[in-house]
Formats: C-alpha cells, structure tokens, sequence
C-alpha cells in the first residue's frame, strides 16, 4: 500500500492511526529512553529473541540511528551495530529497513547520512534538518511496508523522547510511535541516579498527545532490593497515570554487546589474566564492536586507552582500531603524550595489528585529493607497513568471505576459507609490492573480490580492512596464541556464546517488562 503524505501531514498534523491505517492481529511496542545509554537496544533485542522462542516473527526497527558502529546487510547496505544485533537476536538476516537512517558523526559538527543503506552525502545540522523534512514520509512508507510482514515489530527510539527543541522535527521518538501505533515503555537507568526525576521529567515535558504514547514505565541496572523503590513507583504513578511495568537487574557480566555509540564496553581486570592487549580509543572511534570476541576470552584483558593517556606495565600486543577520519586521527594521535610510547613499543618489537582505519595509518602515505575524509590531501603514514592509502568519493561497503593466503605469518592458517567479514570503507589500497595476506571473496556468489592485508618482514605488525575477524573461533585462538608465549586456551565459541547470552537476556527482559503479554 502506498502512503501519499504532504509534507504538513507528516509532521503531527493527523491523529493516531491516519497516517499507517488500522492493521490486525499485529503487535507494535516501542521501546523509549530517558536519555541515551539507559538500556533501549539491548531491551530491545531481549524483546525479539524473546518472541523468536515463542514462535512469533518479529523484527526490530529504529527510524534513525547515530553510530560510527555500523555493520553491513547482505545487499551491501550499513545499518547500526545495534540493529544488525537485534536481526540476530529476532532470527532474521540483517536488512536496511531496519534502520532506514543512520548518522555516522564526523566531528566539525557534520554527519555522513546514510539513507536505506547508501549514503547520501556530508551534512551539518542545518542541512539535515532541511534534508529530513523530506525523508520523513518516506520512513512512514518504509515503516509499513516492513512491518506488515510480521507479528510482532519492536521499535526503539533515540536519546530522549523529551529534547523540547526537537519535538517539532522528531523522526525516532514519540512521533514515531504515534505513526507505528505502537505502544511504548519509557526505560529509565538507575544507576546513572535520578531515576525517578529522570522518568517524571520526561513524561512532564512531552506534550499531551506524546504522553498518550507512553503506557508504561520501567528501571534499569538495578543492584539491589527491589522492594525499596515501590513507594517511588506509587508516587510516580499517582503523579502521571502511568504504571511502573517492572524493574531489570544489572546485567552484569553477560558477554553481550552495549549500547552502540554510549560508551566503550570495558571487561574488568581479573587476576587470572595472562593476556594484555591494548586498544587505542581514537577521538573518532568506529566498530569497537570488533573488540567484543575478546572481551568474552578467559584470561585476556582488553584495555581501551586514550591517546591523551600513557600505559603501563606489561602489554601484549596493540590494536589500531577504525576511525571516522583516519587523517586528523593519525594527526592528533602524534602530537598526543600516547605516542612516545607507542614509538618506543614499536621499536622494541611489540606485536600491533591494524583493523581498517587503523589499518590505513600502518601504511607509507594517505592520499585524499578529493578531501572526503579531511581538509588534507596528503599526509604520512606510520610507514610500517608497504603500502599507500588513496581515498575516493565511492565507499565500499560489503561483506566478504577471507581465504588466508599462505604466508609464514599465519603459518597452519594457511588456506583457511572459514573467515568471514565486512568492509566500510573509502580508501582504496596501494601495494608497493609486497604480497597480500588475505584473498576477498563475495560470499554470495564466490565471485573473487581482490586481495588485501600486509605484515611486516619481522611478522610483528599486520592489519587489514576486514571487520568481524575475531568472531571466527580458529582465527582468535591462532592470534591470540601468537601475541604471547602462555599455554593454548581452547576459544570461547563465540558465536554459540552470544545465542546463548541472548537466550538468557531474553528471559530476563520478559520477566521484568512483559509486554508482550499486556
């Protein structure tokens, strides 16, 4: 069904269930946040695996997503990290539609859009408000046309639904709701304090038409009993007529991804570590979600350190993660107290490894003539490993199966074709003659895609632009076992870990917010 909508009708003109018609036999919840970083995604996906277990389609939906978290769907599209969790969490294979905008910030306060998948261009604030006047009924459209394929869809929004200077251009929020006639539970995070303001504050601001979206109210990240808070929850339901649904405990140590763009998820230090592994936190951040297999290792540690920061003790190895602007990353990370040190640990023979952008720094020169990732055409490289970096306007943007091409590098990996992986990226690699490592292949069709990876003759340092090596098992456990002379740890399985973790999240969630029984 088409949905014919003027640009006035989309922004709140019409009443609740205009704009997307009545539907029948289908559930449509919404999972609202008193700010960002409360718990949204992850209640999320425990509400997808939870109705997946019952027998139920469901999808997850988010209008608009801000994240350099991203992931890549079959058809080469980027969505949040978060929703392509929440796919996994739904049983589903990872679609666009799921998150039909995402902005990927790239400091200067400017964003890249990305719309269905592809981008659309570089915009600042200003831009993109005039650019989502006419994305909005489009969402209406896409929202529908998506959501009547299941039972059950779980919508999330953004940040907070009560940003007053918002309201009038709101895409994810209530607004949302009011057009997916979804009924939503407004989370609110007792651990970062207030909880109880933070709830009522929100619900107060929102204008009456908003509030009506909301019929529940739930808590977050409790340690503790929950009999304390019942005679706030009275109150606040006295005060707004709404109920408290239910109270989440902290989830403590499940080893299942945070938030995509709140925080960087940290594993706590443990005396049985053997294993340290250093991940340098760029200003500009991106798919830190590569790090998420080791934080789920026994006996390794995973400390993110920024570059205004100096370690110490003993490191095992250095990862570069990928950045939003590898440039003006590389040109902060020089001038940073961090890289003396970094200087001295290369020299001293420290095992590094590169993961995209990191990756690209690890190279000779970057060239960006066309200035699509920094104001600089041309800038040198870290100069370990043999090769240029050349940016270009089209962004590549797929998933790949790896076949390890041998090498003394990777030793008994040598032919393995169990890899699989995705690339975001602009810039394009330029051998200066040395062989790859890794052979790229669509794993879809087979088709031979090119090869990518270098190392350095002395095998310390390496990299590539491939995310999600680390999930695969076998690589893991050879990389790990090559950044330290400890005994073999068979891997976690990682993947069959996180099913099982979201198994276990998803009884929890239910438990607390049963919505899917009100």
């Amino acid at each position: 069904m088409s949905v014919n909508l003027s640009r006035a009708s989309v922004w709140g003109t019409q009443e609740k269930g205009e704009l997307l018609g009545q539907r029948s036999g289908q559930k449509r919840l919404m999972v609202l946040g008193t700010g960002s970083g409360v718990g949204k995604s992850l209640v999320v996906a425990g509400l997808c695996r939870y109705a997946r277990n019952r027998g139920l389609s469901v999808a997850p939906f988010k209008a608009q997503n801000m994240s350099n978290n991203a992931a890549v769907t079959k058809g080469g599209g980027e969505i949040g990290r978060a929703q392509f969790f929440q796919a996994q969490a739904a049983g589903l294979d990872p679609d666009v539609r799921m998150n039909p905008i995402l902005l990927k910030p790239l400091g200067n306060k400017k964003s890249q859009v990305v719309f269905m998948g592809r981008p659309l261009g570089v915009y600042d604030i200003q831009g993109y408000r005039e650019l989502k006047k006419g994305l909005a009924p489009k969402l209406v459209e896409i929202f529908h046309e998506y959501a009547r394929q299941f039972d059950v869809v779980i919508l999330e929004g953004a940040g907070s639904p009560a940003e007053i200077n918002l309201l009038e251009e709101d895409l994810v929020n209530t607004r949302m709701a009011r057009w997916a006639e979804a009924d939503a539970l407004l989370l609110g995070d007792i651990e970062q304090g207030g909880v109880f303001a933070s709830l009522y504050g929100t619900w107060s601001l929102l204008p009456p038409e908003d509030r009506k979206v909301i019929r529940w109210m739930g808590v977050n990240k409790f340690r503790g009993d929950p009999t304390l808070l019942q005679s706030g929850f009275r109150a606040l339901e006295e005060m707004t007529g709404v109920p408290v649904l239910g109270v989440l405990d902290h989830l403590g140590d499940l080893p299942i991804p945070d938030e995509d763009s709140y925080r960087v998820r940290q594993k706590i230090p443990q005396a049985s570590d053997t294993l340290r592994i250093l991940a340098i936190e760029w200003p500009h951040l991106s798919n830190r979600s590569d790090f998420d297999p080791l934080l789920g290792e026994k006996g390794v540690c995973v400390d993110f350190v920024p570059i205004g920061k100096v370690p110490s003790g003993k490191v095992d190895c250095v990862i570069l993660p990928g950045t939003r602007q590898t440039s003006g990353d590389l040109e902060l990370f020089r001038e940073s107290p961090l890289f003396a040190w970094f200087t001295r640990y290369v020299k001293d023979g420290g095992k590094l490894v590169g993961i995209c952008g990191g990756y690209q720094m690890l190279g000779s020169d970057i060239l960006d003539p066309g200035k699509i990732e920094s104001s600089r055409e041309w800038i040198q490289g870290l100069g370990l490993l043999p090769f240029s970096v050349r940016f270009k306007n089209d962004k590549i943007a797929r998933r790949v199966a790896v076949r390890v091409r041998p090498s003394s590098l990777f030793g008994s990996l040598s032919g393995y074709t169990g890899l699989r992986g995705y690339e975001i990226r602009h810039g394009r690699t330029i051998s200066h003659g040395q062989s790859e490592m890794f052979d790229l292949h669509d794993p879809e069709t087979g088709a031979f895609l090119g090869t990518e990876g270098f190392f350095s003759t002395d095998g310390h340092v390496w990299g590539a632009p491939v995310h999600g090596l680390f999930e695969d098992d076998t690589f893991r456990s050879h990389f790990l076992g090559q950044c330290s002379s400890r005994d073999p740890v068979p891997p976690a399985p990682y993947r069959e870990t996180l099913e099982v973790a979201l198994d276990r999240l998803s009884e929890r969630v239910h438990a607390a917010f049963p919505l899917l029984n009100c």
